[in-house]
């Protein structure tokens, strides 16, 4: 109905016959809605499946130090490795880099519940006590949750978040 309506009002100045203030006023308050709603229109969702962060990967980008690594179900391929200051998750092959929120909450080994990337922002917890399982670590249960610019959760998952030096 506004297309139309927009459609009749510039035909008819195309025509030679001039809008009043308020025709005009009318018209432009239509078109900024059109444009609002436009814009407020999301991407599909598309859903990310983070890969296990390995050993040559914690090498070539220094992943070492006090941290949480995160890895879903029974898997034993960490998908998450936290530290104080940054976050790294692999996806499609690259080596995502997160940077810590300073004002979220301190997990274990002064990881965060917050991260934020260019992408992606990614949001840790971590459930209750944790068991010692080695000498300087502890298993906590974890869950990951990934959101996209749109603040969408695109993957969540979760498992075994084991903290140590």
């Amino acid at each position: 109905m506004k297309k139309i309506i927009m459609i009749a009002a510039l035909g008819c100045v195309a025509c030679g016959h001039e809008t009043s203030v308020e025709q005009q006023d009318m018209l432009d308050q239509q078109a900024v809605e059109m444009v609002e709603q436009a814009n407020n229109v999301s991407p599909p969702l598309e859903e990310v499946t983070p890969e296990p962060i390995l050993y040559p990967d914690i090498e070539r980008y220094d992943i070492y130090g006090a941290s949480c690594a995160y890895a879903p179900g029974t898997s034993l391929g960490a998908r998450v490795i936290a530290r104080q200051a940054d976050a790294f998750m692999k996806v499609d092959g690259e080596i995502l880099r997160f940077a810590a929120d300073p004002g979220a909450r301190e997990l274990p080994y002064g990881t965060r519940s917050l991260y934020n990337g260019r992408e992606y922002s990614l949001r840790l917890e971590i459930a209750g006590g944790g068991d010692v399982s080695g000498e300087e670590t502890v298993d906590y249960e974890g869950t990951i949750s990934l959101r996209d610019r749109w603040d969408r959760v695109v993957y969540r998952g979760s498992g075994t978040a084991q903290c140590g030096v």
